[in-house]
């Protein structure tokens, strides 16, 4: 007598939940912090369920982030556009094109399942297993190259070698809000952190980009050596 087939609504029901629970784990714990075994768990699935959905662990890591980062990806891709001006002697306005960046990410945060995500995004970014921050780079790679070349655009005055240096205070400020580590808070136990809001989440996102805005424009530095 053949099988059944599956009920497609408890089907999508099973994958959502090992993605929900997978991604709040990861979040926790690290990625190679958590097992299949844990997450199946946890879960109340069997493992044949990963399996069949996302084949391995990575899969799994994969789906949740390209399930997180196209809607957000495509509003970054829209605001850069918009930030180039009709005029190509003309340029990109410096923090208008770190908005159109770090916004649509740091706006994902003004839930606490959005919070969650980000603070996945950012412990994944620094694991060391290059599997890993294949899968975080790659689903950012395209709209990341043309937030760089607007930025470029934006800062005529910096050479490549320091522009790139800025860059890497622009992302890293941007991981470690995300990540919210508590470090700051330990320094700072008399501050404290507002509850995660629409509102917190946008004082915290123009505070971070007078910041990064003020750096990047700030005149070019010492020459690099030969």
């Amino acid at each position: 007598m053949p099988t059944p087939a599956a009920d497609p609504a408890e089907s999508a029901s099973t994958r959502d939940r090992i993605v929900d629970v997978a991604e709040r784990l990861f979040a926790e714990h690290g990625y190679n912090g958590v097992s299949l075994r844990t997450i199946t768990a946890t879960a109340g699935v069997n493992m044949a369920a990963v399996h069949y959905y996302f084949r391995t662990k990575e899969g799994l890591l994969r789906a949740i982030f390209e399930a997180r980062v196209g809607r957000m990806n495509d509003e970054r891709h829209a605001l850069l556009q918009a930030c180039v001006p009709a005029d190509p002697q003309a340029r990109p306005e410096v923090r208008a094109v770190l908005e159109a960046f770090i916004g649509p990410g740091m706006r994902v945060g003004q839930t606490e399942e959005g919070a969650r995500f980000n603070r996945l995004s950012a412990i994944c970014s620094v694991e060391p297993d290059p599997a890993v921050k294949n899968i975080v780079f790659g689903v950012h790679d395209e709209v990341g190259r043309l937030f760089v070349d607007i930025l470029a655009r934006a800062c005529p005055h910096l050479a490549r070698d320091e522009l790139y240096l800025r860059l890497q205070c622009v992302f890293g400020s941007m991981m470690y809000i995300r990540a919210d580590n508590g470090r700051v808070a330990r320094l700072m136990p008399d501050v404290r952190a507002a509850p995660v809001s629409a509102a917190s989440v946008d004082l915290t996102l123009a505070r971070l980009l007078d910041f990064l805005a003020a750096g990047l424009a700030a005149p070019s530095g010492v020459a690099a050596s030969d």
